[in-house]
């Protein structure tokens, strides 16, 4: 079998980092299986491979001040840089010929750069799904996203399967997004998809210092939330040590700037700060609380390891990362701050550190979402009376009344 996976992957590391682990379970679920991820990650590279796994890296696009896309390192104006990724998406998918597509988040690619690949796989009988994380964004933002006629033959012609990333449990697009309403005969939830986790997970030492982990997922927009968590540790000392990872995609300078600031604070003992690190679900096994924004990823993984979260969502250009923010403090999953104060911040910290048994037990949510997507897509490709059967999904969902 040979799997193509494409992901616009314009900003942060969330979308890369799902392909990964998807890759690793089609490899692993289909013997012989070939995976080839297509992607616009400027981080493609920096990340281990699973086996029989390729990547094939587009030019970067990333989004300025305003959210406009722009072309990262070309000269080029970005409609340039568009028409050459669409065509070597395209000739990715004629070279490679896969038996199965499965395109993430991006109904038709960033501007409609996949597709002509889409329609060609479709025109040839090739097997397709959509990818979604369960929220998307506002509401009003998916449909003015998919109001076009690309996005409207997309839904209904352009995808066997539309797979939601998640559980209605918590957040349910079928409602939330009128639109996917005319295909909900399409759409199946796999549940969330999280990396295993390498190695046996921790035993914390009640009388070590305890440790709070920050991360800023690619890290193009975390400076602000670094500023307001050194300002929240310079109000009093801190009974913890802190280990910041900034993000591969911060500013080498800024990043600098910041191990000054500590360095002249008086904390370079206490505060460790880095641009990145491969495993950060290993960090969470270590630490003992987060803080963090709220992309799919980094709350999945924050889920995955069951320690405290304090969650600084982004909200710009795309309210998702707030509407899960929010639905998590809601079902007792972190604490939501939608304002960067450092006096916030840093109770929100110090009511993380309490000790896991003065604390309320935190929801379990299923992480197997690897097999419901392995299972649809074995359904897709063998038929029904050759695939296993779905894992039972929601008996592993427990929320709070």
């Amino acid at each position: 079998m040979r799997f193509l996976l494409y992901s616009h992957d314009s900003w942060g590391l969330g979308h890369l980092k799902r392909s990964l682990t998807i890759a690793g379970a089609l490899t692993s679920r289909f013997e012989g299986a070939n995976v080839m991820i297509v992607t616009g990650s400027p981080c493609a590279t920096q990340f281990e491979l699973p086996v029989n796994c390729d990547v094939l890296k587009l030019p970067s696009i990333s989004k300025d001040a305003e959210g406009n896309y722009v072309p990262r390192s070309f000269s080029a104006d970005v409609a340039a840089t568009v028409q050459l990724r669409s065509r070597l998406i395209l000739e990715a998918y004629r070279a490679f010929q896969p038996h199965l597509v499965l395109v993430d988040h991006q109904l038709t690619g960033l501007r409609s750069e996949a597709l002509r690949m889409l329609r060609e796989a479709r025109k040839e009988g090739r097997k397709t799904i959509y990818g979604m994380r369960d929220v998307m964004d506002s509401a009003e933002a998916v449909r003015a996203e998919w109001a076009s006629h690309d996005c409207h033959w997309a839904l209904k012609c352009g995808y066997d399967r539309i797979c939601v990333y998640g559980r209605p449990e918590v957040f349910d697009p079928r409602s939330q997004y009128p639109i996917l309403s005319a295909h909900r005969h399409k759409i199946e939830f796999s549940g969330y998809i999280v990396a295993p986790l390498n190695g046996a997970t921790r035993e914390p030492v009640t009388s070590l210092q305890p440790t709070v982990l920050v991360t800023l997922g690619g890290g193009e927009d975390g400076a602000q939330r670094i500023d307001a968590y050194l300002a929240a540790l310079a109000i009093r000392p801190a009974a913890w040590n802190s280990r910041i990872i900034a993000g591969p995609l911060m500013d080498p300078a800024r990043v600098r700037q910041f191990k000054r600031q500590v360095h002249s604070m008086g904390l370079a003992e206490q505060v460790k700060i880095s641009r990145f690190h491969a495993n950060i679900p290993r960090l969470l096994q270590s630490a003992d609380a987060v803080v963090a924004m709220a992309g799919y990823n980094s709350c999945m993984e924050i889920v995955q390891s069951r320690i405290p979260a304090v969650f600084l969502a982004r909200s710009f250009p795309r309210k998702e990362q707030l509407i899960r923010a929010r639905r998590f403090q809601e079902i007792g999953i972190g604490t939501c701050l939608e304002e960067l104060d450092p006096t916030k911040l840093r109770a929100a910290v110090e009511q993380a550190l309490v000790p896991a048994s003065k604390k309320a037990k935190m929801p379990k949510l299923p992480l197997n979402g690897t097999d419901g997507l392995c299972a649809i897509v074995a359904s897709l490709l063998t038929g029904p009376r050759h695939a296993a059967a779905r894992p039972r999904l929601a008996a592993g969902v427990s929320l709070p009344d």
